[in-house]
């Protein structure tokens, strides 16, 4: 009897951890997601935004909170950093 309860309790532990980790790969699935789909910008999208507005030349694309911070070589020779909400 005592064996059949013990073997319930670890099936029981086993199915939470499961469900648990099976929570922790779809948060971790969703992350990897392209922005395109979780409805927001790419960073190839942002970039693009940026250069259309000021013109020059990509030089970087980080991404901070809900916006995008694209760093740009203008043709003068000036570096400037825009940021685009996406």
């Amino acid at each position: 009897m005592h064996h059949r309860i013990l073997v319930v309790s670890l099936l029981a532990l086993l199915l939470t951890a499961g469900a648990g980790l099976v929570a922790s790969q779809l948060a971790l699935a969703q992350q990897g997601k392209p922005a395109a789909q979780q409805g927001g910008l790419t960073p190839r999208e942002a970039a693009a935004r940026a250069q259309a507005k000021h013109g020059g030349r990509v030089l970087a694309v980080s991404r901070k909170g809900e916006v995008y911070r694209v760093k740009l070589l203008l043709d003068s020779g000036r570096v400037i950093t825009v940021t685009i909400k996406g």
